[in-house]
């Protein structure tokens, strides 16, 4: 070989490693951008997730391998960050990258506004977002029956509200009991889980017939996720119900074929239901009917009838009257003369 060819050679190799060299040099290595901003709010005691998604720049492609997600400064007290996937493993780098960034922010937390940095680092490249957190008050909610105090009547029904009020950050359901009532008082709550675009529930309180009429003291309780129980006091006021009769005049005498009134006075303690009347133990040769049966005023007629044929003798019968579960009675007597 020549050494003009030697030469021409040595030339060519030159060239070709320049080249290789010159690739190497001039392919991009990789890049990423990040958001320049987010920001997340989180209460007291509660999480936030922020998604993070890394992009090739046009006409580039992301860095070979993993990408690295920290935050630069110390965090506030209480909060604690954690980044999932960390490291982002990068598998097709034509195409943008995602990863969430979870915020859990502890009872021992402040309220406020802290600005922060997250890194991504991987292939040799770092890039900065700014991460604004705002720090809000816990969630938090009272309870208020309205009214505080209510008197229902034996065997009759009544209404309370129960207002939830809730602070700006509790979104939560609200599950409501209520605990305390007696036997015989039954107590309904509609809804049972007041949800988080609605402020109050109803209670309905039915008071049975035989509950002794006095004072009882009700707790409404709520409970929320991540909350301690809520409470409110009810005052349960039942109230007696009653009545008794009179017969005016309880004794009279009767020919046969002869009839007579007897007025039933019904004596009312907070009973406004009508009073039902039947004879009972009614004497043969005796017929009795009321003017109203069922009395909604304070009294019926009672007009006692003696056959014609009815034997001469004193006769005794009882009224009843029937209101409200209860029974009362009153007796008559009857005398028949020759």
């Amino acid at each position: 070989m020549s050494k003009k060819t030697k030469i021409g050679i040595g030339v060519a190799v030159v060239v070709v490693i320049g080249i290789v060299v010159g690739i190497l040099v001039t392919r991009p290595r990789g890049d990423f951008t990040l958001p320049a901003t987010v920001a997340a709010s989180v209460p007291i005691g509660r999480q936030g997730t922020v998604s993070l998604t890394l992009t090739p720049p046009p006409g580039q492609s992301l860095p070979s391998g993993d990408i690295n997600l920290s935050i630069k400064e110390t965090l506030p007290t209480g909060v604690r960050v954690s980044f999932s996937p960390n490291p982002i493993r990068v598998t097709d780098r034509t195409r943008p990258v995602s990863a969430t960034m979870t915020v859990d922010v502890g009872t021992a937390a402040r309220p406020g506004t802290y600005t922060l940095t997250v890194v991504a680092s991987g292939g040799g490249v770092t890039r900065e977002s700014r991460f604004t957190l705002t720090v809000q008050v816990a969630p938090d909610y009272s309870l208020e029956a309205a009214p505080a105090a209510i008197t229902v009547r034996q065997g009759a029904t009544g209404t309370v509200t129960v207002n939830v009020r809730r602070n700006e950050t509790m979104r939560d359901p609200v599950d409501l009991t209520v605990e305390g009532a007696p036997t015989g008082v039954r107590v309904t709550v509609d809804p049972t889980r007041v949800p988080a675009d609605r402020a109050s529930a109803t209670l309905r309180i039915e008071v049975g017939p035989t509950v002794e009429a006095k004072d009882y003291t009700l707790t409404i309780r709520g409970r929320a996720t991540g909350i301690a129980d809520k409470t409110a006091t009810l005052r349960l006021t039942v109230q007696a119900v009653d009545f008794s009769l009179e017969a005016k005049p309880s004794v009279l005498t009767l020919k046969p074929g002869e009839s007579a009134t007897v007025t039933i006075a019904i004596v009312r303690t907070n009973l406004t239901d009508p009073v039902a009347f039947t004879a009972k133990n009614l004497p043969a040769g005796l017929s009795a009917t009321f003017n109203p049966a069922s009395a909604a005023g304070n009294e019926t007629v009672l007009t006692i009838s003696a056959a014609a044929d009815a034997a001469p003798g004193t006769y005794s019968f009882t009224v009843e009257g029937a209101a409200a579960g209860k029974t009362k009675s009153v007796t008559i007597s009857v005398t028949i003369g020759g």
